[in-house]
């Protein structure tokens, strides 16, 4: 778009992000750079067919003729120089291959970023804003120049030789395969060194940096989209073996390859929402340009999340999680109804599976009674919901506490507790047997083999689990075809299916252990328990502690979404009670983490939770801090404090911050919604937990120095600490606007419901 200037006058450039439509036959009338922020765009520019791939730059001179094929709904960063009678016309600029992080890197970042910046100040104006458009303008003039070069006309159209594009096709196509020099000159019957020299002067890089570079680009995408080990990764992308590969990625990215993927993963990850392209800049620019590099006008820290939303229209399902409940003290069927009723959960962890057992030596024969363990199961499938039994290496540490003789006998229990199970719950071949056959230790990790070994006595059991630290090559996601096949379930609780004797044949696997022995687990677990206790351990914010928690909870599904990952392939454990997620977990994370306290006093983790399960299954709007969902007409909405921001706010220590958050307790979020399409009556139904609302709980106070409670004090916290609920009825014909703020730390669900009358 033409912005205005302060002064009235129009700039001598235009910024937009669009979707380039399809067309046929384009003339491009002015100097333009597209800068393609998701998706791609497939050129025919003078009779030169070109890729330009989500990141890659490409620049059309005035007078080109392309055709355009673009996937549905790319978003580019379009910027155009119109001409004017005053301004002497810009001689074309010699590309034909995109700019990328694999071609010109170095003018590349600085052109990627001068657009980056151009675009934000044009549209975020601050002070100073006219004159930074207008050096970023001749900037990137001055970039394009620097790095591109003038073309002829004749040059323009046939800057690389077919011969050359030839090459680069080939190189761009078989970059996993073995290359040379002599390999490809033979292929295209030329002189190998008038092919080096014609294709460095061409191109500007020699064929082998272009081909150890295109290798670098497959192996970045490989690193951020799979879990494949970085030995597959390096021999995928054509690397001969991981040292070259370290080498080459250390020698670019300043980074190795597992130092890379692991940057990556704790960043946060950015997308573009369909159909909104506006809605978010950030989201989009922040791939390619960080946030703290973005011009000190631009509004980093936005205070508005406005979008239009046409509710006939869904993008997606809402997909969700199948959480397994896991209980530290005595199972209730009323807890566990309440459990499956207000939050879904269908699933219930059983372990220690010797401990509540009765196993006696009576005449050298050992007898098994399960007693203990059958009151447990039978409360659960009386609620309606079903065992997800857990088979770890600890139950054979239970076994050998025992002191039998005979070396055999866990198996013998083990297949004494099947035959139990299948004589008395007809159901339990349904149910999820989960075998965790790792110790996981300080500093090391052992296989235990017994365990391993009682794998097979469930052979034919439809949902065996087997767990793996990380996923093996060639397990398969859940929807995907699988013959005999098991679920294998990684440390990040994502499941995914994998033949029976495969999934036995990688449990020897070595690499397995290493992980382990790293102490991976450990290290993301500090990082979990030091954030939640920079909250604890400041004086203002330790009261919102809990309110913190549950926000994350919200963030790291909606992250999963915004990653494309199915929530449905995820079984996270849930924690009741202080139970602990996992046998290795410290005993303050697991109580921090639970959704209740041990004496039944709820937390903001159980609402959290709750708001997240009843969303409905049709999508119709989400970002990163944002869902909006439909079941017919009617619509549930969950909105929490952006991520990103409340990062900044807290990381920030100074005093002028600090005066503001004593004066305000918390900087808002503004959420404008247009609803479309919206006609009739509905009850609007408001739940919010906030800071206000842990503030105003001041009655509670004296319970909280209480080392006991009473049924009826445990009664009152649950009934005063717990979301705020306000209903109102609205009329609406066609069109509605509904607009609410969200504050730090906050959590809010809106609830549409259509009335009959």
């Amino acid at each position: 778009m033409l912005k205005q200037r302060k002064d009235g006058q129009s700039y001598s450039i235009m910024a937009a992000i669009e979707t380039i439509e399809d067309a046929d036959f384009l003339f491009i009338s002015e100097l333009t750079a597209w800068f393609v922020l998701s998706g791609y765009l497939e050129l025919n520019r003078n009779g030169s067919d070109i890729l330009i791939r989500t990141g890659d730059i490409f620049v059309l001179n005035k007078g080109d003729l392309v055709r355009v094929n673009g996937s549905k709904e790319n978003a580019t960063l379009a910027v155009k120089f119109p001409e004017s009678e005053y301004q002497e016309a810009f001689s074309p600029f010699k590309l034909n291959i995109p700019l990328s992080m694999v071609y010109k890197k170095d003018g590349y970042e600085l052109v990627r970023n001068c657009m980056a910046y151009l675009y934000v100040e044009m549209m975020y104006p601050g002070d100073g804003s006219d004159y930074m458009v207008e050096g970023y303008s001749k900037r990137l003039i001055g970039l394009l120049y620097r790095y591109l070069g003038r073309a002829d006309e004749r040059e323009q159209a046939h800057a690389a030789s077919d011969k050359v594009k030839e090459i680069v096709s080939y190189i761009n196509v078989n970059y996993a395969e073995k290359l040379s020099l002599d390999e490809i000159a033979e292929k295209f019957y030329s002189s190998k060194y008038y092919l080096a020299h014609s294709f460095k002067k061409q191109l500007g890089i020699s064929i082998g940096n272009y081909i150890k570079e295109v290798r670098l680009f497959h192996s970045i995408r490989m690193l951020e989209s799979t879990s494949d080990k970085i030995v597959t990764i390096a021999l995928a992308t054509g690397f001969p073996n991981v040292r070259s590969f370290n080498e080459a990625f250390k020698t670019t990215y300043k980074l190795t390859p597992a130092e890379f993927r692991e940057e990556r993963q704790t960043s946060a990850v950015r997308n573009r929402e369909n159909g909104a392209l506006s809605q978010d800049v950030l989201a989009l620019l922040s791939p390619y340009v960080p946030l703290g590099e973005l011009p000190a006008a631009s509004p980093i820290n936005p205070d508005l999340i406005e979008v239009r939303l046409d509710l006939h229209q869904t993008v997606g399902r809402y997909s969700k999680v199948n959480h397994i409940l896991k209980v530290k003290g005595e199972l209730t069927e009323s807890r566990l109804l309440e459990v499956r009723q207000r939050l879904l959960v269908k699933r219930v962890a059983v372990s220690r599976i010797l401990k509540k057992a009765d196993i006696r030596l009576i005449d050298g024969k050992l007898v098994c009674s399960f007693r203990e363990l059958d009151r447990m199961l039978q409360q659960i499938v009386s609620a309606g919901m079903v065992p997800y039994l857990q088979f770890q290496s600890i139950d054979f540490d239970d076994w050998e506490e025992l002191c039998f003789p005979d070396q055999g006998g866990f198996q013998t229990v083990m297949n004494e507790f099947i035959l139990h199970l299948q004589q008395n719950y007809r159901t339990s071949q349904e149910w999820m047997y989960e075998f965790r056959c790792f110790y996981e230790l300080q500093d090391s990790g052992v296989l235990c083999l017994p365990l391993v070994n009682a794998i097979v006595s469930f052979q034919g059991y439809e949902n065996v689990v087997i767990h793996f630290p990380m996923p093996p090559e060639d397990a398969v996601p859940l929807d995907k075809a699988c013959d005999h096949a098991v679920y294998c379930i990684d440390d990040r609780t994502r499941m995914r299916k994998i033949p029976l004797t495969a999934a036995l044949a990688h449990l020897y696997d070595e690499a397995y252990i290493r992980f382990i022995g790293s102490n991976t687990n450990r290290r993301a677990q500090n990082r979990i328990l030091d954030w939640m206790l920079v909250y604890e351990h400041d004086d203002d914010l330790r009261a919102y502690s809990d309110l913190a928690q549950a926000n994350a909870n919200i963030w790291q599904y909606i992250s999963m979404m915004n990653q494309h990952e199915i929530a449905g392939h995820y079984f996270p454990p849930l924690s009741l009670d202080s139970a602990k997620l996992f046998e290795y977990f410290p005993d303050e994370l697991a109580s921090k983490l639970s959704l209740c306290t041990p004496d039944g006093r709820y937390k903001d983790n159980w609402y959290a939770t709750e708001f997240g399960s009843r969303l409905y299954d049709e999508l119709v709007f989400r970002n990163d801090s944002c869902i909006v969902t439909k079941q017919q007409e009617n619509y549930r909405i969950l909105s929490v404090y952006p991520e990103e921001e409340l990062h900044v706010i807290i990381n920030q220590k100074n005093e002028q911050l600090k005066k503001a958050w004593h004066k305000a307790k918390s900087p808002y979020i503004s959420v404008k919604l247009e609803l479309m399409n919206l006609e009739g009556s509905y009850r609007l139904i408001k739940q919010q937990l906030t800071p206000e609302l842990v503030d105003q709980r001041t009655d509670l106070a004296d319970l909280r120095k209480c080392k006991k409670l009473s049924f009826e004090d445990i009664a009152y916290w649950n009934a005063v600490n717990r979301p705020s609920r306000s209903v109102e009825q609205l009329k609406t014909k066609g069109d509605y606007t509904l607009e609410f703020e969200v504050p730090l730390f906050g959590i809010v669900m809106i609830d549409l419901e259509k009335s009959n009358n």
